[in-house]
């Protein structure tokens, strides 16, 4: 019998008897399952070989599709071969299963077993060269809240006493991808400490190799007491995400015989099931389906499917959808000229440029307490390539000045740093400036603090001479004139006291006319 050729198929007797009866009778026939399952597999390795940045939601909807409960096997073959052979493309093929993990915990779990089962087996062998791709997959599963941070700390534990320099970077990838992770949980305190009083002594221990040494220092250096991060979008909410409780000092079966074939009993019972589930599930979020890549676009010409085909042409015109869209995409590491270049596939009806902008700095700032360069980086590439954008982040400024003080402190700071980023790069004009009054009565104690962290940062990175000339330019000294309003005596003081704090003591000195008529 066709089945009973494979090696890794065991079945009991009441089965193998059962499915001779049913064979004899002709309740289900065998050829037309090995079709099937040649389709699925064909169709599970076609999904992932074209997975790229833009077609991520797609992808996991076309898979969903696919019964991947009948084919977790070969997605978990398909997937760890992929991530293997690209290490770099990690955070794409982790954002994937994160988001098929809502649906189906016990594929992706099946998943996580075979990551661990690979680094497990690599150490075994000291085979160094293969670390770097599990711990990478399973440190972006951590981060997206699917696998628990104990992992990484047992992987830590497991590498220290290598005493080699793979280890020791392997070590450092750990802290560098998943350290708030591990800082947030408070029952990681002693471990940590424990960890970096072993790589303390390793560093100061002159019997081990110089280059474990100076990369023990250095992550030392770097993430002892560690509390900056760099920012981090959770595409799925934590609340909702199923969590694994996975060990790595237990010993968990990979079920590799899932990877052939099995004939199914009740194959067509479980597959009206299956689609009744995934169209339910899939019905209910597709209002929230979005793509943003070009070759979805391209993909979808060719796709017969018509349900998808409607699904996929979902506008963008919700701020909800265009807000998971720019999380999504600063999510995937890429660059800024890439990450641009993906904004401007963004489908926008005429005049959406503002809106776009707002949901773009709300996306990065929302969370964020320490401010990253990067965002501003973005939008200089965005204001190149759009004249538009340049138009809307100036009445984006202009339109804020006055409502800063709703801000939270921590919000109010970091878009003084990202406009002062704008304003030294020439990204924006100046003359935005022009709605800017410092007088008693239009500033708050917020607003003056917003201008004094954008000035400090302006003369951070032009230097003072510079912020100087800038300011005392005649074609923008119109621009400025807000910020010297000499009218009555407490708005004198005022300004005074504002550029003596900032370092221009001086600078208004060529205002004093102005100060002419003003009231004893």
């Amino acid at each position: 019998i066709l089945w009973n050729t494979n090696p890794f198929l065991q079945y009991s007797k009441n089965n193998h008897a059962r499915m001779n009866s049913d064979y004899q009778n002709k309740t289900f026939d065998i050829s037309e399952q090995i079709k099937s399952w040649d389709t699925l597999k064909l169709s599970i390795a076609t999904a992932i070989e074209k997975l790229n940045p833009g077609n991520i939601r797609c992808t996991r909807n076309k898979l969903l599709r696919l019964n991947i409960v009948r084919g977790k096997g070969l997605f978990c073959r398909f997937i760890l071969n992929a991530q293997l052979e690209s290490p770099e493309t990690t955070h794409m093929y982790a954002t994937l299963v994160s988001y098929v993990n809502l649906q189906f915990p016990n594929v992706v779990e099946l998943l996580l077993i075979r990551y661990i089962n690979v680094f497990k087996n690599a150490y075994k062998y000291k085979q160094e060269y293969r670390y770097k791709s599990p711990i990478l997959f399973l440190m972006f599963m951590i981060n997206h809240n699917v696998a628990k941070d104990w992992l990484a700390m047992d992987i830590i534990k497991l590498l220290i006493p290598s005493l080699t320099v793979q280890s020791m970077e392997m070590i450092e990838v750990i802290f560098k991808e998943c350290g708030k992770k591990l800082y947030s949980n408070p029952l990681n305190k002693l471990d940590l400490k424990h960890t970096f009083g072993v790589l303390q002594f390793i560093s100061q221990e002159a019997r081990i190799d110089s280059k474990v040494q100076r990369l023990a220092r250095i992550i030392i250096t770097k993430y002892r007491d560690h509390n900056k991060h760099e920012q981090y979008f959770g595409l799925v909410d934590p609340f909702k995400q199923y969590t694994h409780l996975l060990k790595l000092n237990c010993e968990y079966d990979g079920q590799y015989e899932l990877d052939y074939f099995a004939p199914d009993l009740d194959y067509m019972s479980n597959d009206i099931i299956y689609e009744n589930n995934i169209k339910q599930a899939l019905k209910s979020k597709c209002k929230n389906v979005y793509h943003f890549s070009k070759d979805d676009y391209d993909e979808m010409a060719d796709d017969e499917d018509e349900h998808e085909s409607e699904t996929n042409n979902c506008s963008l015109s919700s701020n909800i959808a265009i807000k998971k869209t720019i999380k999504l995409i600063i999510n995937l590491n890429l660059s800024a000229y890439e990450i641009v270049t993906e904004l401007m596939q963004i489908k926008l009806k005429p005049g959406q440029e503002m809106k776009l902008c707002l949901i773009y700095l709300d996306c990065c700032f929302e969370n964020s307490v320490v401010y990253n360069r990067f965002f501003g980086d973005i939008i200089q590439c965005f204001c190149i390539m759009n004249d538009l954008v340049v138009e809307s982040l100036e009445c984006i400024f202009m339109q804020s000045f006055p409502i800063i003080h709703l801000y939270n402190p921590n919000k109010l700071v970091n878009f003084a740093k990202f406009f002062a980023q704008l304003l030294y790069s020439d990204s924006i004009s100046w003359k935005v400036f022009t709605t800017v009054r410092l007088t008693e009565s239009e500033t708050t104690y917020s607003s003056r603090v917003y201008l004094k962290t954008m000035f400090n940062e302006l003369i951070k990175y032009m230097g003072r001479d510079n912020v100087k000339e800038r300011i005392l330019c005649p074609s923008l000294q119109t621009s400025f004139i807000g910020l010297f309003s000499f009218n009555t005596r407490g708005n004198f003081h005022l300004c005074n006291q504002f550029f003596t704090d900032i370092g221009f003591p001086n600078l208004i000195a060529e205002f004093r006319e102005s100060l002419r008529g003003i009231p004893v």
